[in-house]
């Protein structure tokens, strides 16, 4: 089993998950609804996007090596189906932001001329409507999942 600082790592990992995944699930929302902010949370919604999905995954095989060095219980079960849903929903979420950032800046993203067709794709309305809908459902349910699989994982340990 993975420790940090004799911790299991999947304990102190997970704080960052259920941290930095409704922030980022916030932000998609707000990039998606608030047309004047996207300039200033492209990044920030693209880094944490990036970043939750190892993290996500590191976390979940972390959570598995405890899972096997704890006696066998339907909470914690229940729990590990939770996180492995949270884990694939980490990586469609990255999917969904990238759908995001392309669709609100194809010409900053798509720089050679090879690519002037899937520019002008992205950049019809249709394309920017799909994806301001990919990104509140996608920062909904992604802020949801981090919020029952949190609670799933504080009943397994707290409830004895």
């Amino acid at each position: 089993m993975i420790e940090i600082g004799g911790l299991p790592a999947h304990i102190l990992l997970i704080h960052a998950v259920v941290v930095l995944a409704p922030i980022a699930g916030l932000l998609a929302v707000l990039f998606a609804v608030v047309p004047r902010l996207r300039g200033r949370l492209a990044w920030p919604l693209g880094a944490l996007a990036v970043l939750l999905a190892p993290l996500s995954l590191l976390t979940a095989q972390a959570g598995e090596q405890l899972e096997r060095s704890m006696p066998e219980s339907a909470l914690i079960e229940a729990h590990a189906e939770q996180g492995d849903l949270f884990k694939a929903l980490a990586l469609v979420f990255l999917v969904a932001v990238a759908a995001q950032l392309l669709a609100a800046f194809p010409q900053a993203l798509i720089r050679t001329q090879r690519l002037n067709g899937l520019r002008r794709l992205l950049d019809t309305r249709w394309v920017r409507a799909v994806a301001v809908v990919l990104g509140v459902i996608g920062g909904l349910v992604i802020t949801y999942q981090s919020i029952v699989t949190g609670h799933s994982g504080s009943a397994s340990v707290w409830s004895g």
